[in-house]
């Protein structure tokens, strides 16, 4: 079993060392780059974006991807209208998460009007490859001027802040050691989680050892 970890290991690295090349084009003249880590939104972050917050241009569906049929089409423009899966899921998050999420700790505060905010929207935004407003990880490359969030995959930038804004790190939770509060400059937080524990060290190092001056 070790061996396959050990495998798994390796990749990952490697994986690493190429997605730190992807932030390079995206940088302003005389830009340093401090680093790249690896992350994902905590599992109790909402998962679905409020239709208010859909603002991104998506490309159209394919038709076969649209062709649901003339009655469920029909039945299901109002529940669209009134953002059904929304409310959905915001009852469950009140309800069995909300309870879960009482011993896990908070994984999001300020709104969605903070900066934390902002930063959940980029991420579940996704790049513009992504239509759902459900994706989950980013890039989160650290500059001197910027804190940039970018996709794995063909490094397109979903969003960027002045470095200033991304205060420090937050408490560390033993029972949680993948996870890592980033804590910004207006008091919101958003957890967000690493491979493992030495990489979720890996991310604080990079945030709080390249903090804003």
């Amino acid at each position: 079993m070790a061996p396959a970890n050990h495998a798994s290991d390796q990749a990952y690295r490697e994986r690493l060392h190429r997605w730190a090349q992807l932030p390079l084009p995206r940088l302003q003249p005389g830009e340093q780059l401090y680093g790249v880590a690896d992350v994902g939104l905590d599992r109790y972050v909402r998962r679905g974006l409020p239709r208010r917050h859909r603002t991104a241009v998506r490309p159209p569906q394919a038709p076969a991807a649209r062709r649901r049929g003339c009655l469920p089409a029909v039945l299901l423009l109002p529940l669209q209208l009134l953002d059904l899966e929304g409310f959905v899921e915001a009852v469950g998050e009140s309800t069995v998460r909300g309870l879960r999420r009482a011993f896990h700790g908070r994984p999001f505060s300020g709104g969605w009007g903070s900066r934390a905010g902002r930063f959940v929207i980029a991420v579940r935004t996704g790049p513009s490859t992504h239509r759902r407003f459900r994706h989950g990880r980013t890039l989160l490359a650290v500059t001197d001027r910027r804190v940039l969030l970018v996709d794995h995959d063909h490094g397109e930038l979903m969003a960027s802040f002045p470095r200033p804004e991304l205060a420090r790190t937050g408490t560390v939770r033993s029972r949680q050691p993948e996870r890592v509060d980033l804590v910004f400059a207006d008091g919101s937080h958003i957890a967000v989680v690493a491979r493992s524990h030495a990489y979720a060290q890996g991310v604080r190092a990079l945030v709080d050892g390249y903090g804003p001056h």
